[in-house]
């Protein structure tokens, strides 16, 4: 199925209330989206939500022969895999660009930035080492994947404790989680990758989501919008890890020192999130609770792309009063004076059950025929 791309008029409506300090789920400027971290039954495995963007991750490891560049460090390796339950426009086991800067960023945040020792994955130097594979998988897409997929890999990387191991001549033992404690992964930082939205090269709106995603990277008819994605990868300790840009060029550098100062305190905050979920998920296991996705799973979920139309949030808006005004402005005609309009031949009306004519339940939605031969058969 092939993607379905914004109208103009649409993209046009979304920058002009953008650039009014509105947007289309009544988040303001600096809001993101709520933030949801679930492990499951397994040590690496979570699935992470902002919003509607859902992602899996699932850290596992597996012995093997080191670099020859790098004989003492053990090797990380980051998979990032989209299929159609993501969205429509994905085909399963199919590369694609999104696929790529996916994979690209979150190498360049976790395994150029150093967080993880890999020494300390290290079991025999030039001979056996601890690979860790970060599995990714993207359940559901309505926006600001790198941020969802940086906070699911940073939280899985974690919470992921792997065997330990025992050397016996050139003999390697791996004991069982029920012989010997398995041992955590060591990090030095927790970097995350967050991302901003640019409209106008004087707008910065935090964690975009799909729609304004593609509005931002896309420029108007009348060519004078410019802006991008601004990813920036930042750790608690408020040390740039990752700068990417994708879109228009930036002329506005005020743009680049607000989004790194709003993505210093937004990034605190996730990590102490993460931090606070990992206790709380070793407290759950020491106590022998029962840990699965079974609370997170849900039956009525829908595809977040697979909505065409725009859904708008207002705010301060009620719907009994929208319902009043409009009953009163419809019985009120130009001169000021109450006119009803006559129904059609056939018309949807609620039903009325304090009547004897109409038999329905209250609160339903009833065809009645009002045409001349139902009127004759009335006298």
């Amino acid at each position: 199925m092939r993607e379905v791309f914004l109208s103009n008029c649409e993209k046009s409506f979304v920058q002009k209330i953008i650039s009014e300090g509105h947007r289309l789920d009544g988040r303001s400027y600096n809001e993101s989206r709520k933030l949801d971290i679930k492990f499951g039954s397994e040590y690496g495995s979570c699935i992470v939500s902002i919003g509607e963007t859902k992602v899996l991750a699932q850290v596992s490891c597996e012995v093997v022969q080191p670099k020859q560049i790098r004989p003492n460090e053990g090797i990380l390796y980051i998979n990032v895999e989209i299929s159609p339950m993501a969205a429509p426009q994905f085909e399963a086991n199919r590369q694609t660009d999104l696929t790529v800067y996916l994979n690209r960023l979150l190498e360049k945040c976790y395994k150029d930035s150093k967080c993880i020792d890999l020494e300390s994955l290290c079991i025999v130097v030039e001979e056996k080492v601890w690979s860790l594979r970060v599995d990714i998988k993207i359940l559901n897409h309505d926006g600001n994947l790198i941020e969802c997929s940086s906070i699911a890999t940073l939280a899985s990387l974690a919470h992921f404790k792997r065997p330990d191991v025992t050397r016996s001549g050139d003999n390697i033992i791996i004991h069982t989680l029920a012989e010997k404690d398995p041992i955590p992964t060591v990090l030095y930082h927790y970097p995350v990758c967050l991302t901003f939205a640019i409209f106008k090269n004087n707008i910065l709106v935090s964690d975009p989501s799909h729609i304004e995603e593609g509005v931002c990277t896309s420029a108007t008819e009348d060519g004078d919008t410019s802006g991008g994605l601004l990813v920036v990868g930042m750790n608690q300790y408020k040390e740039l890890c990752l700068l990417n840009l994708t879109g228009a060029a930036i002329y506005n550098t005020n743009i680049v020192h607000r989004a790194i100062q709003s993505a210093a305190e937004t990034c605190k905050n996730v990590v102490d999130l993460v931090k606070k979920e990992i206790i709380s998920d070793d407290n759950l296991r020491q106590k022998r609770t029962k840990i699965n996705f079974a609370d997170i799973i849900t039956t009525d979920h829908v595809q977040s792309l697979s909505m065409r139309d725009l859904s708008i949030r207002l705010k301060n808006y009620s719907i009994s009063a929208k319902m009043e005004v409009d009953s009163d402005l419809s019985d009120m005609s130009d001169d000021g004076q109450d006119t009803k309009p006559e129904p059609s031949k056939y018309d949807v009306v609620p039903s009325l059950p304090q009547t004897a004519e109409i038999k329905a339940k209250e609160g339903a939605s009833t065809w009645i025929d009002i045409s001349s031969d139902s009127d004759e058969n009335s006298k």
